[in-house]
């Protein structure tokens, strides 16, 4: 009997294991969510700040050419890696109703998101944002 059940729970521990490196997989493919060969660059007014983990989120409106306003997602790094970016959580960073600018990339599924790499703040500072391993994913 102690064989079995130690059998149930190394083949548990295994099925754990295995679900778990899936989705940490998933998690960081970027190609999956985002085109890499798609930079893009956009202007809007932030409407809001999401500091959630494991990303946080801006969201932000952009007026195109027609004069439509569209809310855009801006998918970046998580509240800590945003801090140690230079990033402070609320009006000293981060003004609802400035104007920004994001590069990043578009989404694969061609809706209103964007996998942030930089913002650049309405007094002309810019600050680089690295998620996860993009660097070395840019760079396949």
């Amino acid at each position: 009997m102690k064989c079995k059940l130690g059998g149930a729970v190394v083949l548990c521990a295994a099925f754990l294991w295995a679900g778990s490196a899936g989705s940490v997989s998933a998690h960081h493919a970027l190609q999956a969510q985002f085109n890499v060969d798609n930079p893009l660059t956009l202007v809007g007014t932030l409407a809001r700040v999401e500091w959630i983990n494991p990303h946080a989120y801006f969201w932000f409106n952009v007026t195109d050419e027609s004069g439509e306003v569209k809310q855009w997602g801006a998918e970046t790094a998580g509240p800590n890696a945003l801090r140690r970016a230079g990033f402070l959580r609320g009006p000293a960073s981060l003004r609802i109703g400035d104007v920004y600018t994001f590069d990043g990339f578009a989404s694969n599924d061609g809706g209103e998101r964007i996998l942030t790499t930089a913002i650049t703040f309405p007094d002309g500072r810019k600050i680089q944002l690295i998620i996860g391993g993009i660097a070395e994913e840019l760079e396949r």
